[in-house]
């Protein structure tokens, strides 16, 4: 009740504001009132998720993107692909023997860049799993909105980082506003026609020096539209991004004393290629824990490198983890 009442308050823009302004006071974070607080939250969550397997985990079904956002590292990548339909099914049977009911089929890429895609909410939606996924939207068409709510998609969340049209396109650089906002009226219109709630259509806006100044205009088209509207703070790509995010963003805030990361106890990621990654800001797969292919949901998430990694954090020891070293993205452990 708790975590459900933090994240209603956290989807308002005063919300946002707020919890932000908190989070990012060091005299707050860094108080031994609050730091005791928070220790004592982490360490009983730790214990707790230690006992388990991943709270969901993200598969990338594939790496195809069609956009060059100017906060985002894809244009770096070498290996590009798309996940095996066989491979897809085996992961989706191992989250089922392990009762992991929550998986997002996305993460470095375009889901609709996926031909399978329809295919693969139908696996897992009658594996009774509850299925998301992130998209920029702009390849969702009539045809594609249908599929995805025959399918029984339960949400999608979609990139979305201006206002205006000329904002937009200058960050989501090979997209076009008017027809990305098209595609998400579309999708709600379809949904209202055929009289279905699924999917939950969210929207997700990065705060940047580029739209900071249009987050109240934002909010105030698309509240009452969708579902949800979600602001987030700009971090690093553990540093493959040399692009500051706004002065307010926390990540970029160096005062604030760091803490374990959460992704690693709570999320596993897998790529299109079955190699299980340490978080969703490995894109390149500077840390892989094994790879699903030939090995099991269990024998990595229970393994001894991730063990290690995890110790290290624990103990404050970035520097023993080249990807965490150079990582400025801060948990909210609140939130577990």
């Amino acid at each position: 009740m708790i975590k459900k009442t933090l994240r209603k308050i956290r989807s308002t823009r005063i919300g946002y504001n707020i919890g932000r302004k908190i989070l990012s006071t060091p005299l707050i974070v860094n108080s031994s009132v609050y730091d005791k607080s928070y220790n004592k939250k982490i360490r009983k969550t730790i214990n707790k998720l230690e006992k388990e397997y991943p709270t969901g985990v993200d598969i990338g079904t594939t790496n195809l993107c069609n956009a060059a956002c100017i906060m985002c590292p894809h244009s770096k990548l070498k290996k590009m692909g798309t996940m095996d339909m066989n491979l897809y099914k085996k992961i989706i049977d191992n989250c089922a023997k392990l009762n992991i009911k929550t998986i997002t089929l996305s993460f470095f890429g375009e889901p609709f860049l996926d031909k399978t895609i329809i295919e693969k909410i139908k696996y897992a939606k009658e594996k009774g799993m509850n299925v998301g996924f992130y998209s920029n939207a702009s390849l969702l068409n009539e045809e594609l909105s249908k599929g995805i709510i025959n399918a029984r998609l339960d949400s999608i969340t979609i990139s979305f980082d201006g206002a205006t049209k000329e904002t937009y396109e200058k960050i989501r650089k090979n997209l076009k506003f008017e027809i990305t906002k098209k595609n998400v009226l579309g999708l709600i219109n379809t949904k209202k026609k055929l009289n279905k709630k699924n999917p939950k259509v969210n929207l997700v806006l990065v705060e940047l020096e580029e739209n900071k100044r249009e987050i109240k205009q934002f909010y105030k088209y698309w509240k009452g539209k969708v579902d949800g509207i979600n602001i987030i703070n700009m971090r690093n790509w553990a540093n493959e991004i040399q692009k500051e995010g706004t002065k307010e963003s926390f990540h970029f805030n160096k005062k604030i004393s760091r803490k374990p990361c959460a992704l690693i106890w709570s999320k596993m990621v897998v790529d299109w290629n079955g190699d299980v990654v340490l978080c969703c800001d490995d894109w390149n797969h500077s840390t892989v824990l094994g790879n699903l292919k030939n090995q099991t949901i269990e024998e990595i998430w229970k393994g001894e490198k991730l063990r290690k990694i995890r110790e290290a954090h624990i103990k404050g020891e970035f520097y023993k983890v080249p990807l965490c070293s150079c990582c400025n993205k801060k948990s909210v452990w609140w939130w577990y």
